[in-house]
């Protein structure tokens, strides 16, 4: 397997991470704010499914945008001087 593959799914495994994570933190944040009695367990595991997957969603867009980057990071070099 080639670097830049290897390189690529390090990449997206650690943007899915990071935006898995954010996705806890959402949901923890939510688990505080709610009162015990507003909610129930269906509706607070429908939540943590939903903010995990809105995680997901989030790693994606943050692959995407560092994918972006680095096809475009060549575009924008200056021409080295001889």
């Amino acid at each position: 397997m080639s670097k830049t593959r290897v390189g690529t799914i390090l990449l997206l495994g650690a943007s899915l991470a990071l935006g898995v994570g954010l996705g806890e933190v959402n949901f923890g944040l939510f688990q505080r704010t709610m009162p015990p009695m507003a909610i129930s367990n269906l509706n607070q595991g429908t939540a943590h499914m939903m903010f995990l997957l809105y995680g997901v969603g989030a790693g994606v867009v943050i692959f995407c945008w560092a994918m972006l980057a680095v096809f475009l990071a060549p575009l924008f070099k200056t021409p080295e001087k001889a």
